[in-house]
């Protein structure tokens, strides 16, 4: 999911982008050659997650399926009638990552006939996190408490994220894609990129015969996407996401179909914009840091105002995801006490990781 965060640096985090409509209802024209958008609601901060229908010669294909709400299940099946096709029309589905916004709805559409498809390493991921016993989730919470969030605080963040899991389908199977491989989008070709930061196996679609990109939580227009370290992840998740950003960049994208907010163009721009953001955030996490504070703490200078036990989560790992690329780089260093306090490194030059 998004973090729909408000902090020191509100413009990109400002959530702006979840006006659009939600009735499910298909935008009158394509906002991509053969490709239209539906709206699905959702029942958080950020309240649409856009999913893509594309009509191809020998098929429909969707990217994204959306949270499985009865309003959502609703608009979807609106969203698909209004061109004339239904769920059991659709031939494949592309989940971006496992995030339940965009995985939720898998298995309904897999039980009309659906073939799921997403990146290899995503999905093991998927199972982990979505597992009946919690245990990545369990792993958060102890993590979280390492870092100085308190006990009530923890104790709601684990709740809110295991309450998900109601909206996400068992989704098994899925057939697999690797990084670089094709996926068929009814006859149309697609090549799966995989993009770290946001999940640490994100994957968008490019279609090169319309310079067509399926972002996902990759690329937004208005707001940047939550990107944060848990006790799973890969080693430097932000640092994972810059490169997979200027990635985009070489692509010679013309058309952005991003999961929250407008379809757009300036994809190269929208880049640009998004490093800058992390430039500044970077700044101001070490302005934050102050005489050995825990991350609990910087990330409430960063984020005064959290609404939701969904954005504690996102603030806390996204704090410690910036922490973490100024100490690969050699310019923080972590305590080994508990909790965990970070000092600036007298002298040091932010640079390459170490």
């Amino acid at each position: 999911m998004i973090s729909a965060l408000r902090g020191q640096c509100p413009g990109p985090l400002d959530e702006r982008a979840g006006v659009a409509d939600s009735s499910g209802v298909t935008t009158a024209e394509h906002v991509a050659p053969g490709v239209r958008l539906i709206a699905l609601p959702l029942p958080l901060a950020l309240k649409v997650v856009n999913v893509y229908l594309v009509e191809g010669d020998r098929g429909w294909t969707l990217v994204d399926t959306g949270l499985h709400t009865p309003e959502a299940e609703r608009a979807l099946r609106t969203g698909l009638a209004a061109t004339g096709v239904g769920m059991a029309d659709l031939q494949r589905v592309f989940v971006t990552h496992l995030h339940p916004d965009h995985l939720g709805m898998a298995g309904t559409l897999r039980a009309v006939g659906a073939e799921i498809v997403m990146h290899r390493p995503e999905l093991a991921m998927a199972r982990g996190i979505w597992a009946a016993d919690h245990h990545l989730i369990d792993a958060t919470y102890t993590w979280f408490e390492r870092h100085g969030m308190p006990p009530d605080v923890d104790l709601g963040m684990r709740a809110a994220w295991i309450a998900m899991a109601d909206g996400v389908d068992p989704f098994e199977p899925v057939r697999t894609v690797e990084d670089g491989g094709a996926v068929d989008l009814g006859g149309r070709t697609a090549t799966a990129i995989w993009t770290p930061g946001h999940t640490d196996h994100h994957a968008v679609l490019f279609e090169a015969a319309t310079a067509t990109l399926f972002a996902g939580d990759h690329v937004l227009p208005r707001i940047t996407s939550n990107v944060g370290l848990y006790p799973y992840s890969r080693d430097d998740p932000l640092g994972d996401f810059l490169a997979a950003l200027e990635k985009m960049k070489t692509l010679g994208v013309k058309r952005v179909l991003p999961a929250h907010g407008d379809p757009f163009d300036d994809c190269h721009g929208r880049v640009d914009e998004i490093l800058a953001h992390h430039a500044t955030r970077l700044e101001d996490t070490l302005a934050a840091i102050g005489p050995g504070r825990d991350a609990y703490a910087i990330c409430r200078t960063l984020f005064p105002r959290l609404r939701s036990a969904h954005e504690e989560r996102f603030a806390l790992a996204e704090t410690l995801a910036h922490l973490r690329y100024l100490e690969r780089r050699g310019t923080v260093r972590a305590s080994s006490g508990r909790p965990v306090r970070w000092n600036v490194i007298s002298g040091a030059v932010p640079g390459e990781p170490d």
